[in-house]
């Protein structure tokens, strides 16, 4: 046992190093509203999606393929949305606005599909993560031809035991420095089910020492 232990010592001094990645997201979508057949002149507005987030990994490679992953997100999701809408009572909904922010912070296994050095280094991480979510949401409505008024929900804050799997690529720039991609799906409640619905591209820089 005692052998073992030194075994398992001088392979994670022989191997151990440091990758460290950070990364920014943006996605904007916009979805056009419908033109009225019945007033072509009246704006059909459009509906904004805006998602910004930064992300860190840091990888303690204990052997030359194998690391330990610790790893942290946050982003928020606006949604503006100026599509109108009435229904037969004659209420109007005029707008809708809404913030989502979203934190991950996770634990895992990196197995990486090339040494160090290599130009392009695959990896493929998997490991416990915790999910957290909160946000508000603004309705602009119109009773007829009553004042406009403001309606302001807040979603209460949620935290989830969840599952996530990475797939990253790191192309070598310089001895140091990388340029590095990844997807990561984070699974609430490890239902893999949700995967698609939690899934992040990312790209940023890492350095590894």
């Amino acid at each position: 046992m005692k052998w073992l232990l030194i075994c398992l010592f001088s392979l994670s001094n022989l191997y151990a190093y440091v990758d460290l990645s950070i990364n920014y997201t943006f996605t904007k979508r916009k979805i056009d509203g419908v033109e009225s057949t019945t007033d072509p002149d009246l704006d059909p507005g459009q509906a904004v999606t805006t998602t910004t987030g930064i992300s860190a990994t840091w990888a303690w490679y204990i052997w030359e393929y194998t690391a330990l992953e610790f790893n942290y997100s946050k982003s928020d999701e606006r949604l503006e949305d100026d599509r109108q809408a009435t229904d037969s009572s004659g209420l109007k909904i005029k707008s809708i606005e809404s913030l989502v922010k979203t934190e991950v912070s996770g634990v895992g296994l990196r197995q990486s599909f090339a040494s160090r050095k290599a130009r392009i280094i695959p990896s493929l991480s998997v490991g416990y993560a915790q999910l957290t979510t909160e946000g508000t949401t603004t309705y602009t409505i119109q009773d007829g031809t009553d004042p406009e008024e403001d309606v302001t929900i807040e979603n209460d804050k949620e935290t989830f035991n969840s599952g996530y799997v990475s797939l990253g690529l790191r192309f070598r720039l310089t001895k140091l420095m990388g340029l590095s991609l990844s997807a990561r799906a984070v699974m609430p409640d490890f239902d893999t089910d949700q995967a698609e619905n939690n899934l992040t591209y990312s790209a940023g820089f890492s350095w590894v020492f």
